[in-house]
């Protein structure tokens, strides 16, 4: 069961439907670490920016984070917000994530972009980041529309929204070489395949 004393939670009470979520499945295992670990610069400099904001509730407000202060690794940022287990939207999408997927995926669901075998599970672990509040880094496998296959570098971390709202979290993403090509469906897929999962504490703990 996924439960959280006061003090190790910083979001407050959770919605029915997350504690739903929170006890039908765990949290994918992975790595421990309180830093990125997969040496991606542009990563750990967002991370460094994000670990300097003001913290007031133990993790920054989404309002502390200015998009002009990492404006050189802009293009490759996300921001999602998690409306619910079934509905984690865009709500930010950099340009060269846009150039790279051939769309724009502002408002888009990302759990549309997942294999449908894991969806469950990655709404499960992106709803521990925004609810523990932990960070996240993977590299994994990324399907594009145009049957490119390429490994991505993932760092997500936690953002408070303002009250009333539900959690946000700050996206990182690094493409690296092309794998491969598979002409599949003519859809892009998210996390075809993990290589690396690590959990990054954040002063809330990590699951496992």
């Amino acid at each position: 069961m996924f439960a959280l004393s006061g003090k190790n939670r910083t979001i407050g009470s959770l919605p029915e439907s997350v504690e739903h979520l929170m006890n039908e499945c765990d949290a994918s295992p992975g790595e421990r670490a309180d830093a990125p670990l997969l040496g991606v610069s542009s990563q750990t400099a967002v991370f460094q920016y994000w670990l300097n904001l003001p913290r007031p509730s133990g993790i920054p407000d989404a309002s502390a984070f200015n998009p002009a202060a990492v404006k050189h690794h802009l293009p490759d940022l996300t921001i999602l917000s998690l409306n619910g287990p079934e509905e984690i939207s865009h709500r930010l999408v950099g340009t060269e994530v846009t150039s790279r997927l051939d769309a724009n995926l502002t408002g888009a669901n990302l759990l549309y972009f997942v294999p449908p075998e894991t969806r469950l599970q990655c709404a499960r672990d992106m709803h521990e980041m925004g609810y523990r509040p932990c960070g996240w880094q993977a590299r994994h496998v990324t399907r594009y529309a145009s049957g490119l296959i390429s490994h991505v570098s993932t760092l997500y971390l936690p953002l408070r929204a303002p009250e009333g709202q539900p959690p946000r979290i700050l996206g990182m993403h690094k493409q690296e070489e092309t794998t491969g090509y598979d002409a599949g469906d003519g859809k892009t897929v998210f996390g075809a395949h993990f290589e690396r999962m690590i959990w990054i504490d954040v002063g809330f703990g990590v699951p496992g």
